[in-house]
């Protein structure tokens, strides 16, 4: 509403004292709209707030029904505290009594296992040795048993250079390489040396720690059995 053209029709007086009140009243307005607004946004954040809390409540209370194996409220008023109590215990016992049965199935069958690798490695090394004439057969199989390998259910002989081959060719290779492991086939055989003079000694003992020599002591073994076992007394070995 226009004032000024009521300026004519009121006396100053009038005129200012009613401008004063028009603007009085739209300060009031602005203000109460302003307050509405603030208000609104305030209401807006409460609103948002108790959402967020009452989707955690939401959450929270899930998971509970969910460890206590119900799936409502109303189910969860019908369960005796004492008896999900004792039920919870029960299932724990089982459980360990489950997890102890099954450690122990586990170790049995791994011993299982190694009993059956075990004795397939001794068939196979009792077959490979078998093929030649050793000296010291336990002696042989010490040193080849520190050198078999596994690939799945097949034991292997690994040579000097790492590569892995099969066991019966390993104890050829062996024979091949070291054939003074072997006992002699005869007088002029392969890897006969023929026997010292009875009496006389060699110029040192193998087995004495300062001249220990492993070859010298197999090829005595072959050679004169006697004279080794006389030195390895000698040498303070049984």
């Amino acid at each position: 509403m226009d004032l000024t053209a009521l300026k004519t029709a009121l006396s100053d007086e009038q005129h200012a004292e009613l401008t004063k009140f028009v603007d009085d009243l739209t300060g009031q307005r602005d203000a109460a709209r302003k307050e509405s607004i603030e208000h609104r946004k305030s209401l807006k954040a409460k609103v948002t707030e108790l959402e967020t809390v009452n989707t955690e409540l939401k959450r929270s209370q899930d998971e509970m029904l969910e460890r206590l194996g119900v799936d409502s409220i109303e189910q969860l008023k019908e369960i005796d505290p004492k008896g999900q109590a004792d039920a919870v215990k029960q299932f724990e016992m089982k459980m360990k009594r489950i997890e102890s049965q099954l450690n122990e199935r586990t170790s049995a069958y791994e011993d299982m296992s190694n009993k059956y690798r075990q004795s397939l490695q001794a068939a196979a090394m009792r077959k490979a040795l078998s093929g030649h004439e050793w000296i010291d057969q336990d002696l042989v199989e010490s040193f080849v048993g520190s050198r078999l390998t596994w690939e799945e259910d097949q034991v292997l002989f690994k040579t000097d250079s790492g590569i892995t081959i099969p066991l019966d060719e390993g104890l050829q290779t062996l024979a091949k390489e070291k054939p003074h492991l072997l006992k002699a086939t005869g007088a002029g055989g392969s890897g006969y040396r023929g026997k010292p003079v009875s009496g006389t000694k060699p110029m040192v003992n193998p087995w004495v720690k300062e001249t220990r020599n492993l070859t010298q002591q197999i090829e005595m073994m072959r050679d004169d059995p006697n004279r080794a076992a006389q030195l390895k007394a000698d040498a303070g070995i049984e």
